[in-house]
Order: C-alpha cells, then structure tokens, then sequence
C-alpha cells in the first residue's frame, strides 16, 4: 500500500510540473531569428521575411510544416520539434516583433 501511495505522489508531482510549465516563445523565436532577419534577406531568396506577417498565417505555416503539408528543407524538422501550443505561442510572440 505504501508503494501505491508513493507512486501516486510522484506521478502528481511529475504532472503537475508538466502542468505548470511555461512556454518560452521568446527563446524559441530567437531560433527563428537566425534565418528569418530583415538584414539578410536577399529579395530573390527563398526565406521569407516575418515582417507584417498574422500570428495566424505563421501559425499555419508552421503546423503545415510540422504536418509535412507544405515541402521544405529545414522547416518541417525544426516545427516538428515543438508541440502544437509551442507554435502557436511562438507564432503570437513573433507577430508581435
């Protein structure tokens, strides 16, 4: 009985800090960043520019690029390093810049 109630214990810790994580949208748009800045953006190149862009429209292209629906070479593996909540913050944090 003793071990059911420590497992208990330890599975409601272990969910609760999973509750109370907090989703850095600003660290994970400084990955972002690296490609996506102003100053290097060539007009001819295929990167394009998150200037004036919706969090809805980045939001989208990322889970297309997580979901495989849209055909890239580095974007679908980075968006699918990030959980659907991830993106969706990092696309609110990075319509806001």
């Amino acid at each position: 009985m003793k071990r059911i109630c420590y497992a208990t214990v330890l599975v409601a810790g272990s969910l609760s800090s999973i509750v109370h994580a907090e989703i850095d949208a600003r660290a994970i748009a400084f990955n972002c960043r690296n490609c996506h800045t102003e100053s290097s953006l060539d007009p001819k190149s295929s990167i394009s520019s998150l200037k004036n862009v919706s969090a809805q429209q980045i939001r989208q292209a990322l889970l297309d690029f997580k979901y495989d629906r849209k055909p890239a070479t580095l974007m679908p593996r980075l968006a699918k390093g990030y959980s659907d909540e991830e993106l969706a913050a990092v696309a609110e944090y990075l319509s806001r810049k």
